[in-house]
């Protein structure tokens, strides 16, 4: 069968992401086998093995060399492939663990994926083989399954830098590189050393190999402590938590700085504003909820910023999980973190949220516009990172944090018609945590089976939520859209 150019794309970027897939569900096969786990082992060895065999087979069968292709395609081999991966995992999950139905093993499988890592079950009810699927899992989306993918395929293939770009500009370093494969390859060994290095930091200071390597693998991610039961870490020693808080700060950064600073490269901070904006974030919110524990509970002010300081990047990096005693907060500090979570950490991590260049930007267009009514003759640019940025990357960065807005309304509208929400705030409350990809809400923190008694509607919808979430909202809108499915003759 001839194929199309477009076709030819999507089948590359599709198969490779099934080999991918395949090979990162073999550890939790062996860790089955260990550990005797035999209701999950038959699914994760069907899946690996089925997915790794399809994806070899589309590769030898055809030549999947595409030289141009059409914009939409980027979006198409983006949505299929996480939809099947969200499709085959819902399948593990759902014949592994009796207590599931569809509509739990689709929201536990796109919780994973999506790095939001909340759960139906509790985590003493999982089998060790699947907690570390999960934990997998969750690294496998947090550094993208698209980004595994280009690793894989053709480096003349340009078109796929659309798919990890963002709308702002940003250093120059990915820019300059000659060869995009290359790059996504230097972005999964960055984290795959930041991931190694957490894990042994972990095991001096005392923790377990095994658990160690699953927290690594979900904060590395930003998915949060999923294995670690309500993800509260609080009894924890004070090292482990350092540690823990520390690389997800480090997981919360641009990848385009953190791969300068691993590479040696020469950075000047003028053209990272946008770390320098998040770290302020961090530093203005942790003082002054640490300025407000100390007035109102009491408390020492060393005791208080330490407190202050780790849960605020917790939530910040929309890790989400309990490093102190936040259930207790006073309403104002409650109300800083929800403004803060919708912000997000920076542009292309592994966190959620709008992101800090975006709001750079708006608030920097807002400025503009103030200044255009006073000096309506004047040029004046709007810049970050030391870049002018383009009128199309203003018009698509602010449409973007009006869908962001839009999708968080209509979610919260659909989530309060569960009765488990007693008000409108918890639907409000549930539909950020879901969309900014935290999993956390203010009044309920990261509860790992929390959401075990929401209807089907609501598990859908925040199914819908944290995919939205993690591919920025532009991949699932396209496909509402009919020309997104039109064929075309392009060869």
């Amino acid at each position: 069968m001839k194929l199309t150019n477009n076709r030819k794309f999507f089948l590359n970027i599709f198969s490779a992401v099934m080999i991918a897939y395949g090979i990162a569900a073999m550890p939790s096969v062996f860790a089955a086998l260990y550990f005797g786990n035999d209701r999950s082992l038959i699914p994760l060895a069907i899946v690996s093995s089925a997915t790794i065999i399809c994806g070899i087979i589309i590769r030898h069968l055809y030549d999947l060399n595409a030289s141009v292709v059409r914009p939409r395609m980027n979006y198409m081999a983006v949505m299929m492939s996480w939809l099947a991966s969200i499709a085959l995992t819902s399948a593990v999950f759902y014949f592994s663990v009796a207590e599931f139905s569809v509509t739990t093993a689709i929201f536990e499988a796109t919780a994973c994926l999506t790095t939001t890592g909340v759960g139906n079950l509790g985590i003493e009810s999982l089998p060790e083989s699947l907690m570390l699927w999960r934990s997998v899992l969750s690294w496998l989306g947090g550094v993208g399954i698209i980004l595994i993918a280009f690793s894989f395929i053709s480096g003349r293939q340009l078109s796929g830098r659309a798919l990890v770009s963002v709308e702002v500009p940003g250093p120059d370093f990915l820019k300059s590189t000659q060869t995009f494969r290359y790059t996504y390859r230097h972005i999964i060994r960055l984290y795959a050393v930041l991931t190694a290095v957490h894990f042994v930091l972990l095991c001096i200071a005392g923790m377990t190999p095994y658990t160690s390597l699953l927290t690594s693998l979900s904060n590395i991610s930003t998915a949060g402590l999923q294995h670690i039961s309500n993800g509260d870490i609080t009894a924890l020693p004070g090292t482990q938590k350092a540690i823990i808080v520390f690389f997800s700060f480090i997981s919360s950064l641009n990848v385009s700085f953190l791969l300068m600073m691993f590479f040696r490269r020469s950075f000047s901070f003028r053209r990272t504003s946008e770390i320098g904006v998040y770290t302020l974030r961090v530093v203005i919110t942790s003082v002054v909820i640490a300025a407000v524990l100390c007035f109102t509970r009491g408390m020492g002010a060393a005791s208080a910023v330490a407190d202050a300081l780790m849960q605020t990047v917790s939530y910040l990096s929309t890790s989400g999980y309990i490093v102190s005693g936040s259930r207790c907060w006073p309403f104002i500090c409650e109300l800083l973190i929800l403004l803060q979570m919708f912000v997000g950490a920076c542009a292309a991590s592994t966190a959620g949220g709008i992101k800090t260049a975006r709001i750079q930007i708006g608030f920097k267009t807002m400025r503009f516009g103030l200044f255009r009514h006073v000096h309506p003759n004047a040029v004046r640019p709007v810049r970050i990172n030391g870049e002018t940025v383009k009128p199309e990357q203003l018009v698509g960065t602010n449409i973007y944090i009006a869908l962001f807005m839009l999708v968080y309304i209509l979610g919260a509208l659909l989530l309060s018609l569960d009765n488990k929400n007693e008000s409108v705030f918890d639907a409000l409350n549930y539909s950020q945590a879901m969309l900014t990809n935290t999993g956390t809400t203010v009044a309920d923190m990261t509860r790992i089976g929390g959401y075990s008694g929401f209807s089907p509607l609501s598990q859908i919808v925040m199914s819908i939520e944290m995919l939205c979430g993690r591919l920025e909202i532009y991949p699932f809108l396209m496909l509402f859209f009919k020309s997104f499915w039109r064929t075309d003759s392009n060869r």
